[in-house]
């Protein structure tokens, strides 16, 4: 490519308001101008030259800064070299200030949904017929059992303590972050319906569990995300109970009630009324107040994802969004400096991150979808869509140029997870194309999240004919080693040994690579090191130079065939 521009070009990397910036772009023109906009006005600035291409120094006067560059051929925005002045989304978005911490680009994570990974304690675990959930008994399974229909009513078992017992198999497959699904007390089994945010459940273990858990992971070097359920709260937390029964209530202003007595929730669910966040009282109990469960648990936490946050707001819509993502991210990080603070923005993440709130979101949109939907031929509700090589690559493409540069290897990336299908069962069983998808996963920039057993090949118990992830999805996690998927765990490993220590799979940008029909392909580069990524499903034919083969870590030259196939030119 005759230009380009990504992280490694901006120093520093992660600038306050007002700091000024070096930006430098590779390129073979002599000359060229830098146009950034500030206060409606497009302002100019001349670049000088620099080794390999130009650079020049500017202040980050607000975030995000959106710029471009003015070459003798053209204009050079995020999404390449146009004619006319692009368009201000086709400009560069840096962001300044808060920013997501330095260890937080191009790290591990690894899923775990608490009640299903592993039982630590059995006297923990909630009895048969404990209580009712919306005035049905729960059941306890055991832990071999299959997941059936009845999701949130089914309780197996699982708890913190057993997370803490399953850490060297975790440090030994290399993860670095653990994100668990909601820990906090609740009478469902997913947890996402609160009744105590100050409390974690009993049958987790409690706040010992989770001090204990924490300690561990520290004493390791690996951290520990939790899922914030600010969206809404359960319909047995007292607030709304009180808020319900009392129209005079002070908690009455908390959420969105209806003339006709019925009140705003998430996605019509009433198990879960939703917040109002134009309520000082909300904003004091979950935003700026000190018990705000955001602040209270980053003495024991590193970080939270926000559950639905393309959803949080006001008036029972999600009205003054971004400022709310924004508020919850800055209280957190009041608390803990280098805390991480990314959302579920299901659909698309770009005009959300561009606004400056997040530290990045679940990668749905431009990454999960457009990949599963290339290797299974079905979108994420089961139905048929036909995506090639290059198609899939240009929706890839197109998201991650969009991103604000410093996001892009932040961003939750992934294939599974506890909303969605498990990707082994949506390619029929299919280990090798699911091998490729991970491979892919972990080639791509962003923040690999490994969904817990896909790792050994768990998939799901429903036919394909029931198209449906949750509650599916969320199968006990099976430690009989004979159960194992051992190449499919073999590979995993080393790709994210190969993420860790790699710094062009780690922090590398992103750059096309042309590779014939049916093969979707790209470069990764940092600091002069590139690592060339190919994967076509029904195979390929590819002449290549000198180079190393990072999978198998043998050196290849000349043709070679390949489903998937992470190259380092020597």
């Amino acid at each position: 490519m005759a230009h380009y521009h990504d992280l490694e070009h901006i120093h520093p990397p992660l600038p306050e308001l007002g700091e000024e910036v070096t930006l430098y772009l590779e390129t073979e023109a002599e000359e060229g101008l830098l146009l950034y906009e500030k206060d409606g006005e497009i302002h100019k600035k001349p670049m000088e030259p620099a080794k390999g291409g130009l650079r020049v120094r500017v202040p980050v006067h607000v975030s995000p800064f959106r710029y471009c560059f003015l070459l003798p051929e053209g204009f050079l925005g995020s999404h390449g070299l146009e004619k006319t002045l692009p368009r201000y989304d086709r400009f560069f978005h840096l962001l300044a200030g808060s920013l997501p911490p330095w260890w937080a680009l191009g790290t591990v994570y690894y899923q775990i949904f608490p009640d299903r990974f592993r039982q630590g304690r059995k006297e923990l675990a909630p009895k048969d017929g404990e209580w009712l959930l919306m005035g049905r008994p729960i059941r306890k399974k055991a832990w071999n059992e299959p997941p059936g229909p009845g999701g949130a009513w089914e309780f197996y078992g699982g708890d913190l303590w057993g997370i803490l017992e399953a850490l060297p198999y975790l440090e030994a497959l290399g993860v670095e972050i653990l994100y668990l699904t909601p820990i906090f007390q609740s009478p469902s089994s997913h947890r996402y319906d609160t009744e105590d945010y100050l409390r974690v459940d009993p049958h987790l273990g409690g706040e010992e569990a989770l001090e204990a858990l924490f300690q561990a992971l520290e004493k390791r070097g690996m951290r520990l995300v939790l899922d914030g359920v600010f969206n809404h709260v359960g319909a047995t937390h007292p607030w709304f109970q009180r808020a319900l029964k009392d129209p005079e209530s002070p908690e009455r202003s908390m959420f969105t009630f209806y003339p006709d007595g019925s009140y705003a929730t998430f996605w019509g669910v009433k198990s879960m009324p939703k917040l109002d966040y134009a309520s000082p009282l909300t904003q004091e109990r979950f935003v700026h107040g000190p018990r705000a469960p955001i602040c209270y648990w980053m003495r024991l936490a590193h970080g939270f994802r926000l559950d639905v946050a393309h959803s949080i707001g006001e008036g029972g819509t999600n009205r003054k969004n971004a400022r709310w993502l924004r508020a919850l991210a800055r209280a957190a990080k009041e608390e803990r400096l280098e805390a991480v603070v990314f959302g579920e923005l299901s659909y698309d993440a770009i005009p959300t991150l561009r606004a400056h709130t997040l530290d990045g979101a679940m990668h749905y949109a431009g990454f999960a979808h457009p990949v599963m939907e290339w290797l299974s031929g079905r979108d994420v509700h089961g139905r048929p869509v036909h995506l090639d090589a290059q198609e899939t690559w240009r929706v890839l493409w197109d998201h991650y140029q969009a991103l604000p540069v410093q996001l892009r290897h932040s961003m939750y990336t992934l294939l599974s997870s506890h909303d969605i299908p498990r990707a082994l069962w949506r390619l029929k069983g299919d280990v090798e194309r699911f091998k490729l998808a991970y491979a892919l996963l972990f080639a791509f920039p962003g923040s690999p999240a490994i969904y817990y057993g896909d790792e050994v090949g768990l998939s799901q118990p429903n036919p394909y004919a029931k198209w449906q992830g949750d509650p599916y999805c969320r199968a006990p996690f099976p430690w009989e080693e004979s159960a194992w998927n051992l190449e499919v765990l073999t590979l995993i490993r080393r790709l994210v040994k190969l993420k860790r220590t790699h710094p062009a799979l780690r922090l590398g940008g992103l750059l096309p690579l042309e590779a014939g029909k049916g093969v979707l392909a790209f470069r990764r580069r940092y600091q002069g090191q590139e690592v060339w990524a190919f994967f076509a499903p029904k195979g390929t034919r590819l002449t290549l130079p000198r180079g190393l083969d990072l999978l198998t870590e043998r050196e290849v030259e000349g043709e070679v065939e390949a489903t998937y196939l992470l190259f380092q030119p020597l």
